[in-house]
């Protein structure tokens, strides 16, 4: 039987490898054969060794309308694949970004591919940029529909059925079917080279090579450690690792420098679309600010990166430079405005009285209230530490503090 978890108005069903007796968990009843399948590889560039069943999750999140219907999924896909889960979602803790959209309340959709396919996964570290290998092209062919399966319409787009569902007086509920893979393994094999630290812990993060998607990893060489420094959002890197991770091993072989890293992650995608990492996190408060400090005092004595000036920048900078060298005078670039006359200067004075005078003209105002609004999951850094509670005079009390003692 598959999880059943519950969030609110939200359903949510896991379905497992562990949970069917199929070869594949991607073969779901609903389904023709090989269809979730060819949708996932038509967003991952899945190749070479074949990904384990268990990597492999099916989730459908269903949402109950309230009454009014004044509600918003709050989710942001490219081509299909969520990139963003919006902390308001009523899907927040049960679509996840990465996910691969299938189904609506149980019809096929399709999405706009228009823009083009960034096939080239880039990473972005201390040392020189390198682009992956891009596959061959082949040439464009108009493809027919593939026919739906028995008991579904044909497949519609994405916008137009949520937005009819969301007009509907009938429906009352959304019901989101998409396939998972998953970027964090519990058990796996540790190389016999490769030691916990103390204070530390393990974990395998799987990266894979999204069609649509770049890398967005930043990284900084800490001592003999390579340590994520940066992940840029509604990139792979965010979906798969938090700040503050040292990268051990890349597909089980141990690596200690930057390139080590980058060129092991590259061929990995190359060859088989996805990459195992063997990552290090601090588990303890002392750990994550000795970490912190790390990368705070390896980014300052690391190169920076060559900036490029605007052109206008670039234009004045090049005719003061000219200046210098003939000495002729050029005309300022900022040029004073003409002073107000007494009758302007009066009418300013009384506006500004005027607007002191009433509070609602005021242009900054204050709420009286505040929202307690959570961590958003896209901060994800494992250099998180727990804040001891702000003092108050009641905290204090119990405390020989004499000035409280004398009020």
């Amino acid at each position: 039987m598959p999880n059943v978890e519950s969030y609110c108005l939200i359903k949510c069903k896991i379905y497992r490898a562990e949970d069917t007796d199929q070869e594949s968990i991607w073969e779901k009843q609903g389904f023709r054969k090989g269809e979730i399948e060819n949708r996932v590889k038509e967003a991952v560039m899945l190749r070479g060794e074949k990904l384990p069943n268990s990597y492999k999750l099916v989730v459908e999140a269903t949402f109950e309308f309230p009454k009014n219907k004044a509600a918003q999924l709050g989710l942001v896909n490219r081509h299909g694949i969520i990139t963003r889960v919006h902390y308001a979602s009523p899907f927040k803790g049960s679509l996840q970004p990465g996910d691969v959209i299938l189904q609506v309340n149980g019809t096929a959709v399709t999405f706009d591919d228009k823009t083009t396919v960034m096939g080239n996964v880039e990473d972005k570290t201390t040392s020189q940029h390198s682009k992956m290998k891009e596959p061959e092209k082949k040439p464009e062919k108009k493809e027919k529909p593939a026919p739906a399966p028995s008991g579904q319409s044909n497949t519609k787009d994405f916008k137009s059925v949520v937005s009819k569902i969301m007009a509907s007086k009938t429906e009352a509920k959304i019901t989101i079917t998409v396939a998972r893979l998953k970027n964090r393994v519990g058990t796996f094999k540790v190389p016999a080279t490769i030691a916990t630290s103390p204070g530390y812990m393990l974990d395998q993060a799987i990266l894979y090579q999204y069609k649509y998607l770049k890398l967005g990893l930043n990284m900084q060489q800490v001592g003999p450690k390579v340590v994520v420094n940066y992940t840029t959002p509604d990139t792979v890197a965010h979906m798969s690792l938090n700040i503050g991770e040292a990268i051990l091993a890349v597909d089980d072989v141990p690596v200690s420098t930057l390139e080590e890293v980058r060129q092991k992650i590259l061929d990995g995608c190359n060859s088989n679309g996805w990459v195992r990492l063997i990552v290090e996190y601090p588990n303890t408060d002392i750990m994550k600010n000795f970490v912190r400090g790390q990368l705070a005092t390896a980014s300052k004595t690391t190169d920076r990166p060559n900036y490029y000036l605007g052109g206008d920048v670039k234009k004045y900078c090049d005719e003061g430079i000219e200046v210098l060298k003939t000495g002729k005078e050029l005309d300022p670039i900022w040029k004073e405005t003409e002073k107000p006359k007494d009758s302007d200067r009066k009418e300013l004075e009384k506006k500004k009285s005027n607007r002191k005078a009433n509070k609602k003209d005021s242009l900054v105002e204050f709420r009286k209230t505040t929202d307690e609004i959570g961590i958003p999951w896209e901060w994800n850094s494992k250099l998180f530490v727990v804040l001891p509670p702000l003092k108050t005079k009641e905290t204090e009390m119990g405390t020989d503090n004499s000035q409280f003692k004398k009020q």
